[in-house]
């Protein structure tokens, strides 16, 4: 009585000798460690007569695979993270690093529902241009921060933006060595999102460092150049924040060294232009009411605070405009004003607000000019203008949030990917609350089923056609996406240097005349006068790599379901073989 021959047993290892590969018998006659393990735990199990048994070992055998595959490539890209909080702690400190660590995990969930629906590479990671988008709208949905190195734009070709360089906001050797890991790591493999939220918490504690720049100034034009040991009184504490609040609404140069003296020309002079400034000082006063003694530790916390209040305070001064601004659309829902009824609360009631000028309002990319004798405001877009911004720096503004934002939190969240189906889009938008009263069907669908065609059948969400659809969707909320070059979006400031950022009196009551005297406009002529056929992605070099990968999937899945058919079917044998009562490799007897 014997077994089988080895070669009966495992053809392909004789296969494979006859041919002369050294290489393929060494591998065999030295099989791994781990290999000898399974074989050795699974051999009695697999090979046993019983096909229960049998079927259960071979569906184990898989699913540790699936595990075992998920694990290693978690624990890489948790690797890397832990690479990179080590380098930020050898680049900030212990203290700081420890700070950032502490804040990523809530970075990491702000972030999940964008970052699953970003296109990734094959380990699972955004590049720059991604990662650009993402932190640009974490940051503005945060904090209301307009930082000027993740300025929102779009490519039509190869231009990497790399939201690495916020790091390099001090000049010290040592930030640059982040910036460059950082931007290493990008370029070279991308970011998972344990390693986006270490890169965004980063960015944000750099940001909040450079408060203590303005802070010192703020001691020193109080005249308190080394603050007691037992802290400051109340009436101290709050003259220096006074002072860092003026300078940090008005907008101030924080590393100039005269920064100080500008800080009590702000105060004395120019802060109460601001019309919110008495709610500011109601809020420090509120913060300080009780008669302690206030350390700079103490003051710095309640600037923070201060400043998570101001952001929020200018929220709901956006909303107002936005009410008021929406009570003066040339129809309603229309999301645009004519440019008379724009200036008419300036000149008639004397409003401070509506009174930029038409070359700003132009190439801030708020003008709707597809009627040349009836231009129009945009809402929305006008809303984002820099002119609407406040806490101005070298690096960053408070600006009005875009609401548009939460419906493409809303979309990311549903699909969990980077494009859909337009079907699978119309169901979910027009499943919104705020689109109730829109009509979908018609030229809505049309057009978004042309972006579709044009992307060979889906709609890619981070896309400049389908935020067009979703402008002309929700007008009064969504921003018109203007091509990149058409809007040059300069600052306030800058724009002022070299042409008027605000209209005089005489140019308004022109505009209002003229506009007295021109045609109301017809709906079907007006509501796509701007719709543009030009695409621009996010991230074009990553939505090219999603759709092969999308068709690789496919052929996968069809080899991975010959694969389990041919299981299945060497399974069934085995099972058939051994209920008859012999298994395959049941001993034979020599006759």
């Amino acid at each position: 009585i014997r077994r089988p021959p080895r070669s009966t047993l495992f053809p392909y290892t004789t296969l494979f000798r006859s041919q002369g590969s050294r290489k393929t018998a060494s591998v065999i006659r030295r099989p791994s460690s781990a290999s000898i393990v399974a074989l050795s735990y699974l051999k009695p199990h697999v090979f046993s007569q019983d096909p229960r048994t049998t079927m259960a070992y071979i569906k184990i055998c898989l699913a540790v695979f699936l595990v075992a595959f998920h694990t290693i490539v978690a624990r890489r890209m948790r690797a890397n993270g832990h690479n990179l909080m080590l380098e930020v702690q050898s680049s900030l400190g212990f203290q700081r690093s420890q700070a950032i660590e502490a804040r990523r995990a809530h970075m990491e969930e702000v972030l999940g529902h964008t970052f699953n629906a970003l296109p990734r590479n094959s380990r699972g990671a955004i590049g720059p241009s991604a990662a650009t988008y993402a932190l640009h709208r974490l940051f503005l949905q945060l904090h209301g921060w307009q930082l000027k190195g993740l300025q929102p734009g779009r490519s039509t070709g190869g231009d990497q933006r790399n939201p690495a360089a916020m790091l390099a906001l001090g000049a010290a050797p040592a930030q640059q060595s982040l910036r460059n890991a950082f931007e290493e790591r990008l370029t070279k493999q991308g970011l998972g999102l344990h390693e986006l939220a270490i890169l965004a918490a980063t960015i944000e504690n750099m940001v909040q460092s450079k408060a203590e720049h303005l802070l010192n100034a703020s001691f020193q034009a109080a005249g308190i150049f080394s603050p007691p040991s037992p802290g400051l009184s109340s009436e101290d504490a709050i003259k220096v924040m006074e002072l860092y609040m003026a300078g940090y609404v008005m907008g101030v140069d924080r590393t100039a060294p005269s920064v100080a003296a500008e800080l009590k020309r702000l105060l004395e002079h120019h802060v109460r232009t601001y019309p919110r400034w008495k709610d500011v000082r109601w809020m420090l006063l509120d913060a300080t009411k009780e008669e302690l003694k206030y350390d700079v530790k103490m003051v710095s916390s309640i600037l923070q605070l201060t400043e998570s209040k101001f952001f929020r305070m200018e929220e709901e001064a956006c909303r107002t405009l936005q009410d008021q601004l929406q009570g003066m659309e040339d129809r309603p829902g229309s999301g645009r004003v004519l440019l008379k009824d724009f200036y008419g609360p300036a000149l008639l009631s004397g409003q401070v607000e509506f009174t930029e000028s038409v070359s700003f309002l132009r190439q801030a990319g708020a003008l709707d000019e597809s009627e040349p004798a009836s231009p129009r405001v945009m809402i929305p877009n006008y809303l984002m203008a820099d002119s609407n911004c406040l806490a101005r720096s070298d690096y960053s503004a408070v600006c009005c949030s875009d609401q548009c934002e939460d419906f493409m939190d809303r979309l990311e969240a549903l699909l969990q990917a980077p494009s859909a189906s337009p079907e699978r889009l119309l169901e979910l938008v027009s499943g919104f609350p705020e689109a109730e009263n829109i009509t979908f069907a018609g030229e809505l669908t049309r057009r978004l089923s042309e972006v579709a065609e044009h992307h060979g059948g889906e709609v890619p969400l981070h896309g400049r056609l389908f935020a067009q659809w979703m402008h002309h969707a929700f007008p009064r909320t969504c921003p018109f996406p203007h091509v990149v070059g058409t809007a040059t979006k300069e600052s306030r400031i800058a724009f002022q240097e070299h042409r008027d950022a605000f209209a005089d009196f005489e140019e308004m009551k022109d505009h209002l005349q003229a506009g007295q005297w021109s045609k109301p406009l017809l709906r079907e002529t007006s509501d796509f006068g701007m719709w543009s056929e030009v695409e621009e992605l996010v991230d074009p070099e990553g939505h090219k790599n999603f759709q092969p990968r999308r068709e690789d999937w496919k052929t996968l899945s069809w080899s991975t379901c010959c694969l389990l058919a041919m299981l299945v079917f060497a399974s069934t044998s085995l099972t058939k073989t051994t209920i008859s009562g012999r298994s395959c490799f049941h001993d034979k007897k020599i006759v």
